[in-house]
């Protein structure tokens, strides 16, 4: 049986590639917020052919111009946002996790690309449930909850192997089974 939390604010969702079968297969979303009216989250492994360049006009002179855009959900594509970690910045933005940012503002966007000691992640679109419905989820089985690790969030790998690292992490039958299994949640 999976956990029911009470809110998944600041936590991992693991999707359950056994039940979840459409755009949320073998994913991890950051939960940025969750509540009676609903919930808001990033998916995290789920690399669009966009870079920072294609998508941003008028983004200025940077190194990381060919950054890859992550699609952070099928909900309004207009939505563009960063997650980062530039605790310095003048307007970092909603804080996620401790020292963890969600910004939606162009001047933080720039900052954060001249800032050489930050890490970050741009996304188009999000993942949204209204209320109840994620509680729903949890009720098929749909997700696995876990504590998000700041690399993680960060990391730059495959995005299945970034989903099964999510359950190593979670340690237990999840870690036997990624290890053991060609599908670790079939079980």
């Amino acid at each position: 049986m999976t956990e029911m939390p009470g809110s998944t604010k600041g936590k991992l969702l693991i999707s359950n590639s056994s039940v979840i079968q459409d755009f949320f297969h073998k994913s991890i979303i950051l939960m940025v917020d969750h509540d009676e009216d609903g919930a808001f989250g990033l998916v995290l492994n789920k690399p669009t052919e966009q870079t920072l360049e294609s998508l941003i006009k008028n983004l200025p002179d940077t190194e990381h111009a060919d950054r890859t855009v992550y699609a952070g959900g099928p909900v309004d594509n207009m939505f563009v946002t960063i997650v980062h970690n530039h605790k310095a910045s003048r307007d970092p933005g909603v804080e996620i996790i401790p020292g963890i940012f969600m910004a939606r503002s162009y001047d933080t966007l720039v900052e954060v690309l001249q800032s050489p000691e930050c890490s970050f992640r741009v996304f188009q679109g999000y993942s949204g449930w209204s209320p109840g419905q994620l509680e729903g989820e949890f009720e098929k089985l749909s997700w696995v909850l876990a504590e998000p690790k700041e690399e993680m969030i960060f990391q730059a790998s495959d995005s299945e192997d970034l989903w099964k690292d999510a359950l190593r992490s979670k340690g237990g039958i999840y870690k036997y089974f990624v290890e053991h299994t060609k599908d670790p949640l079939l079980n």
